[in-house]
């Protein structure tokens, strides 16, 4: 059997070149920014997600989804977020999509 799989996007994209990020040991003392394509219910979804984080990680820190760029047009293939989010002094962040 031969399978063959397709990035729904439409483009390919090389492993290699963007290679997953190290795990954060812990995310005490971390700030957490969150990022939204706003295509459903961020302003429900951002507040429960930081309440469950926040009762396992007393130290979390978050930038809220409404000061980096939201929306499926502002965050595909931005090549100013990443400096963005490290500006914002983010060491992780939280994608959420809907769609």
């Amino acid at each position: 059997m031969k399978l063959t799989v397709f990035v729904p996007t439409g483009s390919a994209r090389d492993s290699n070149k963007f290679p997953y990020a190290r795990r954060l040991r812990d995310l005490n003392g971390k700030t957490i920014g969150e990022i939204s394509n706003r295509l459903w219910a961020s302003d429900r979804v951002f507040p429960v997600i930081r309440e469950a984080l926040k009762q396992k990680f007393p130290g979390i820190k978050f930038v809220s989804y409404t000061e980096l760029p939201s929306g499926a047009d502002k965050i595909t293939d931005n090549e100013d977020l990443a400096e963005l989010v490290l500006a914002k002094g983010c060491d992780a962040v939280i994608g959420a999509s809907a769609g």
